[in-house]
């Protein structure tokens, strides 16, 4: 869904943006800076830009001060920290390449992240010593500069949850920003109503395993109380001993609110698991690791429906309702919400460069 709004005639006027875009100069974000000039321009009081965006010929001029900024981690703290101290009272410090000044600023400071490395979702990924490196000392800047930001920006829920985790005292807000082309499209987009269950509580998930580190209970628990936050209460039954449920509530950092949808049975019996299974609406199945997975081939004899890790151990030997991610909680969640409410539209608003320039002005 595109977002709709419109910017007073007179906004423009009254408040000036300084815009930190070193960083930018291919792929995404080039498209995005492009769009975002074309409409920022009037209020734009000093822009500073990568020194590559010169060799694109299409990339629109700002009228303002325009500072060229070479791929130098000297010259781009810097010029970050020069915008920071001219930012005047009234004035907005737009950050849109993620890196938040190393200073206190009089000026509103806002940072649009566009990077995954921030949340620490790059891990696993193989990159260049070089590109490593740089990642690294942009991880530990975004750290020491994060509190001299008013608002953090992000483009999806996931990296908003990601964030609030991290730095719970910052405020972040979702803005996800599309080009023109992409605006037009996504305007005539149907608006397409998600289909709510009557009663969550009549839905049951079942997870028979110890609490070994690989049977991922802490992202299960994790998961539930995004559900509980989000209004939504289907029943969790586990079988844990009483210590290790004690444990492992403590590990995921839960409050006494989300447990009321979460039934820990204890240990079963063989006969006492099969006829839990029988009863429950699904198996959830969020574990790491397997050599085999009983109770996925349990779930298929009895024909129960299984909503289990997107891992090929799963496949092998059943075919799930839904899958996930099993690293995020979130992931988690919402196949379970899939699970219940069948496969519901995305409901993210988007905005277009006009009204993401608006926002600013707010």
């Amino acid at each position: 869904m595109l977002r709709k709004r419109i910017k007073p005639a007179n906004l423009a006027d009254s408040t000036t943006v300084l815009l930190s875009a070193f960083g930018i100069h291919a792929g995404g974000g080039l498209v995005l800076l492009r769009a975002l000039i074309r409409d920022l321009d009037p209020s734009l009081k000093i822009s500073a830009l990568d020194s590559r965006v010169k060799l694109d010929q299409y990339f629109p001029l700002p009228s303002g001060e325009v500072d060229y900024i070479p791929r130098s981690f000297v010259a781009r703290i810097l010029s970050l920290n020069k915008l920071a101290k001219l930012a005047l009272a009234g004035d907005t410090l737009l950050c849109f390449n993620s890196l938040p000044p190393l200073r206190k600023s009089k000026g509103r400071v806002i940072v649009f992240v566009q990077a995954p490395h921030f949340v620490g979702t790059h891990r696993g990924i193989r990159y260049s010593l070089l590109t490593a490196i740089r990642l690294q000392v942009e991880i530990i800047w975004f750290k020491l500069g994060i509190k001299n930001s008013n608002e953090i920006w992000v483009q999806t829920r996931g990296m908003h949850e990601a964030l609030r985790v991290r730095y719970p005292t910052i405020t972040v807000k979702i803005v996800p920003l599309v080009d023109e082309e992409l605006a037009s499209k996504m305007s005539i987009l149907p608006v397409l109503e998600t289909k709510k269950s009557i009663n969550d509580s009549e839905f049951a998930f079942f997870y028979p395993a110890d609490a070994v580190g690989h049977k991922n209970h802490e992202n299960l628990l994790r998961a539930w109380a995004l559900l509980a936050k989000a209004g939504r209460t289907p029943k969790l039954f586990l079988t844990l001993q009483a210590a290790e449920m004690a444990w492992l509530w403590k590990r995921a950092a839960l409050g006494g609110d989300d447990l009321n949808a979460i039934i820990n049975l204890g240990w079963l019996t063989r006969a006492g698991v099969l006829q839990q299974l029988k009863n429950s609406s699904a198996l959830i199945f969020p574990s790491l690791a397997e050599t085999f997975g009983l109770p996925l081939l349990e779930a298929r004899a009895l024909g129960i429906p299984v909503v289990a890790s997107e891992r090929d151990f799963v496949r092998d030997v059943c075919a799930p309702a839904q899958t996930f991610d099993p690293e995020s909680p979130r992931s988690i969640a919402m196949a379970i919400l899939r699970f219940m409410d069948g496969s519901g539209p995305l409901t993210t608003q988007y905005y277009s460069a006009p009204d993401f320039v608006a926002e600013l002005f707010l």
